[in-house]
C-alpha cells in the first residue's frame, strides 16, 4: 500500500500551523465560503388599539391610542390618514364609527379596529296630567291670562326652593306683554306681579304698541317676548333675554308681518320691573339681512324665540334665523347660536356668532353658520331652546317643525345629532289643535337643567283659530316626559 496519502495530509498539516494554505485549513480541501445564515424579517406588530370611551353622545371627543412596534407606515382610516411617529389621536364621530389602524413594514401588514358606539336617544311623553294641573283660560286658576305662553316660559329658581315664572302673551290691556307668576311644583301657579291680586299686570310691555309716531322706530315698538331669564355677574341682578318686534316699514304698519331682533333688559328688583335701554341694555342679536324698507313677502323675519345657557363662563345663545325673502311668505328658517363671555352680562357688541368653524361674526347683523342640519326631516325650524341633562350628561336642543316637537343632543354645543321626531304633528293648520313654545323642567333643579324625568310646560290650543268661527286662545299646559339612553 502506498504511503502517498499519509503524507499529504502530514504536509497539509503542518502547512496550517505554518499559517498558509489558508482556504485548505478552513473548507477543509477546495469548498467556496460558508454564506452568512438568513435575516428573520417579522411583521409589526399592534400590541394595542383602543378608544377612550366605547359609547359617547354627538359632539364628544375620543382618544384612539395605539402600541405599535416594528412599522415602517402607520395610518388610520376614517380619512385620517398617516400617523406614524405618533401613540394617539384625537376623533369626534358622529355616528357608529369603526376604526382600523394599519401597520406595514416589507414583511407585510396587520390591522386592528376599535369602534366607538353613538348611543341612542329617546324621549316618551306620557299622557297630558288632569285639567285641575292645566292651566286653561277661565280656570280659576288662570287669572285671566289669555293667549299665554306666547313665547317660552322664562323661570329661575329661588333661594327658598320655589320658582319665579315670566310669561308672555295678552296680559291686561296690553299684547305681546310679559307678566310674573310663581310656582312651587310647575303644576299650580300664583300671580306675583306689580299688583297685589289679579288681574296680572304687565312687567314689560312693549315701547308703543304701534301707536305713538315717534316711537314706531323702536325694535320692540309692538312686541316683547320673555325667553330666558338669567342672574347678572353681580349675583343680584337678573337679565331678560327677550324677543324685540316691529310691524312698521317707515311709519306704515304692516299687516301679518314683524320684524324680530333680540334684545337683553336688566332689573334690580327681582324681575319685577325692566330697564330696557341704557348701559347693558338694548338689541344683541338680528340676521345678517337688515331690516327691510320696503313690504316683503316673509311674515316673520329675523331672529326670534331666544334661548340662552350658561356654560364654562359663557353665555350661549340660540335661535331661529328667517331671512327677508319676497318670494318665500314662510321662507326657511334655519338655527344658529351666538356666545358672550358670562361677566359681559350679554350687553350690547359682546355677542359673537358662530361662523365657519368659530365665534367670529358680531351678533348685529353678522353671518352665522346654520348649526343643526335639519335637511327635510324638520322643515323651517323654529322656537329654539337649550337645556343641560345630568341624565345624559349632554346638552339638549328643542324646537319645533312644519312636523311637530324635535330634540337634538350634543356634549360640545357645537356638533349636533340628527334631529329626532318625538311628537309628530301637523303644524300650522287653520282650525287645527297645536301645541308649542315648549320647555322641559325638572322640580328641584335649576331651570336650564333636567334629570332623566320632568315636565313639559307648553301652549296648546284647541284650534288654532285663523278662519275659524271663534277664536280658542293659547293656554298653559302640562305633561312628564322620560329620557331613555341606550347603551
Amino acid at each position: 500500500m502506498s504511503n502517498w496519502p499519509i503524507l499529504r495530509h502530514l504536509r497539509r498539516s503542518v502547512a496550517c500551523l505554518g499559517g498558509s494554505l489558508l482556504s485548505a485549513c478552513a473548507g477543509g480541501g477546495d469548498s467556496t465560503p460558508t454564506p452568512p445564515p438568513p435575516v428573520t424579517v417579522t411583521p409589526p406588530v399592534i400590541s394595542s388599539f383602543s378608544a377612550s370611551a366605547a359609547t359617547i353622545l354627538t359632539g364628544t371627543t375620543v382618544a384612539l391610542s395605539w402600541t405599535v412596534t416594528g412599522a415602517a407606515t402607520l395610518t388610520l382610516d376614517q380619512g385620517i390618514g398617516s400617523v406614524i411617529g405618533s401613540t394617539s389621536t384625537n376623533v369626534k364621530p358622529v355616528a357608529t364609527t369603526t376604526y382600523t389602524l394599519s401597520a406595514s413594514s416589507s414583511a407585510g401588514t396587520v390591522t386592528r379596529s376599535a369602534t366607538v358606539t353613538l348611543a341612542t336617544v329617546n324621549i316618551t311623553l306620557d299622557a297630558t296630567l288632569s285639567a285641575t294641573q292645566v292651566f286653561h283660560f277661565g280656570q280659576a286658576d288662570a287669572m285671566g291670562l289669555f293667549n299665554v305662553p306666547d313665547m317660552h316660559l322664562a323661570a329661575l329658581r329661588q333661594t327658598n326652593g320655589s320658582y319665579l315664572l315670566w310669561i308672555t302673551g295678552n296680559i291686561g290691556a296690553s299684547g305681546g306683554s310679559v307678566t310674573r307668576l310663581s310656582t312651587s311644583d310647575f303644576l299650580l301657579y300664583q300671580y306675583a306681579g306689580p299688583s297685589a291680586t289679579p288681574p296680572p299686570l304687565p312687567v314689560m310691555a312693549p315701547s308703543c304698541d304701534g301707536v305713538t309716531p315717534a316711537c314706531l322706530a323702536n325694535i320692540d315698538a309692538d312686541y316683547v317676548g320673555a325667553n330666558t331669564v338669567v342672574r347678572a355677574a353681580n349675583g343680584s341682578d337678573l337679565l331678560m333675554f327677550y324677543e324685540a318686534g316691529n310691524k312698521t316699514i317707515g311709519s306704515v304698519a304692516q299687516t301679518g308681518w314683524e320684524y324680530n331682533e333680540t334684545s337683553v333688559a336688566r332689573s334690580t328688583d327681582n324681575g319685577l320691573t325692566w330697564i330696557k335701554t341704557g348701559p347693558g341694555a338694548g338689541p344683541i342679536l338680528s340676521g345678517s339681512d337688515a331690516k327691510p324698507t320696503t313690504s316683503v313677502g316673509t311674515t316673520q323675519p329675523g331672529i326670534s324665540e331666544p334661548g340662552a345657557i350658561a356654560v364654562n363662563g359663557y353665555l350661549y345663545m340660540f335661535f331661529q334665523y328667517v331671512p327677508n325673502k319676497t318670494s318665500e311668505p314662510e321662507a326657511p328658517s334655519v338655527i344658529q347660536a351666538a356666545r358672550a363671555s358670562v361677566g359681559s352680562d350679554g350687553a350690547p357688541g359682546s355677542w359673537m356668532k358662530y361662523y365657519n368653524g368659530g365665534w367670529t361674526e358680531p351678533g348685529l347683523g353678522g353671518q352665522g353658520t346654520t348649526i343643526v342640519p335639519t335637511g327635510t326631516i324638520a322643515t323651517r325650524p323654529v322656537e329654539v331652546w337649550p337645556v343641560y341633562s345630568s341624565y345624559l350628561n349632554a346638552y339638549v336642543l328643542l324646537f319645533l317643525a312644519n312636523e311637530g316637537w324635535f330634540f337634538t343632543t350634543s356634549t360640545d354645543l357645537v356638533t349636533w345629532s340628527a334631529p329626532k321626531n318625538f311628537m309628530p304633528m301637523v303644524m300650522w293648520q287653520n282650525c287645527q289643535p297645536m301645541s308649542w313654545n315648549y320647555v322641559f323642567v325638572t322640580p328641584g333643579s335649576d331651570p336650564g337643567t333636567i334629570g332623566q324625568t320632568g315636565y313639559v310646560l307648553y301652549a296648546h290650543t284647541d284650534q288654532k283659530g285663523l278662519g275659524c268661527g271663534s277664536f280658542a286662545p293659547h293656554e298653559l299646559w302640562v305633561r312628564s316626559f322620560t329620557f331613555v339612553k341606550t347603551p
